[in-house]
């Protein structure tokens, strides 16, 4: 187990690093939304671009892996939807963010960091295909579900064209298109074109979890929701152990690819659940909520789960 914490303690300490400037005012509050600009316009399209751009294609373009981890999304989403409004009598609109933050994992900002540090940069290749399925399928629907609500504008078909056209405009997308069609056609990149996409692409690790830091301190307005429970154990426990159950013993996916895909399903809950459930006027302190517990929550949860798996406690004859 220390050789698992000797892993992640140093990506959740950058966390919370970026968390206690936030709490000490060292960093301006316009530092977030330029910190999160620089990881997501520069260095993780970078980062992604130049892994895909010179990785074998046959390793990049997985229908299992794509398939297996978008059905698991979809049924936690859709699950977890109908408990709020079973439970709670919530309306679409709520209940889709409590879907969505259930099943989106924070991939894009801790796990391209924290999961190839623990299994190897292969890893990266099962990241990219389970992550197009949630840019893809999981928020397109989750968004389409919101839309169902009374009086949303153009109902779940607009909904579903929005999710579409925000997706489009995403660069993580166009990075890994972009890297894919260099594969494919098995385009070595120029010497200083590599040259600068390596140091761009390796700052998106640190910077984006300290941005994610940053985020987390909502200040003394935000409000504790005790309705994000019930989310964040879906999220860190439930998530994972269907993604293990389906890749495992319906698909039998390859044991290093399952091991990926289960620890991105371990992650916390992804960051943009907040500004998706702003942005469509939802309940932004359960999300804010969600956020924060399943940060802290998930150092001793994700940490657990990766020493079980390296000691072999989810293994079914995995080839």
């Amino acid at each position: 187990m220390s050789a698992i914490f000797a892993v992640t303690t140093p990506f959740f300490a950058l966390v919370l690093c970026g968390y206690l400037a936030a709490r000490g005012r060292v960093l301006a509050a316009g530092a977030v939304p330029a910190l999160n600009g620089f990881v997501l316009w520069f260095a993780l399209p970078a980062m992604l671009f130049r892994f895909a751009a010179n990785s074998p294609f046959a390793s990049l373009v997985d229908p299992p892996v794509f398939a297996t981890y978008a059905l698991c999304g979809m049924l936690i989403l859709f699950a977890s939807a109908a408990g709020a409004r079973w439970a709670l009598g919530e309306s679409p609109r709520e209940t889709a963010f409590v879907g969505l933050g259930a099943a989106w994992s924070n991939w894009g900002y801790m796990g391209i960091a924290l999961i190839p540090a623990l299994l190897g940069e292969q890893a990266l290749a099962v990241l990219i295909a389970a992550g197009m399925a949630d840019l893809l399928v999981l928020v397109s629907a989750s968004l389409a579900l919101a839309a169902l609500e009374a009086g949303a504008e153009g109902g779940p078909l607009q909904g579903l064209a929005r999710a579409v056209r925000g997706m489009s405009r995403n660069p993580l997308i166009w990075a890994v298109a972009a890297g894919i069609v260099c594969s494919w056609l098995e385009l070595p990149l120029p010497g200083p074109v590599d040259t600068f996409l390596g140091p761009l692409g390796a700052s998106a690790g640190p910077v984006a979890l300290f941005a994610m830091g940053l985020s987390l301190h909502r200040g003394p307005g935000m409000r504790l929701e005790a309705g994000a429970w019930p989310i964040v154990y879906t999220k860190l426990i439930v998530h994972p152990l269907l993604v293990w159950l389906l890749g495992a013993v319906v698909v039998g996916l390859s044991a290093p690819k399952l091991e990926a895909m289960v620890l991105m399903a371990a992650l916390p809950v992804a960051g943009t659940v907040f500004l998706f459930a702003e942005r469509n006027s939802a309940n932004s302190d359960r999300a804010a909520t969600t956020i924060m517990l399943s940060t802290a929550l998930a150092f001793l949860s994700f940490s657990a789960l990766a020493w079980l798996q390296r000691a072999g406690a989810f293994r079914i004859a995995l080839p």
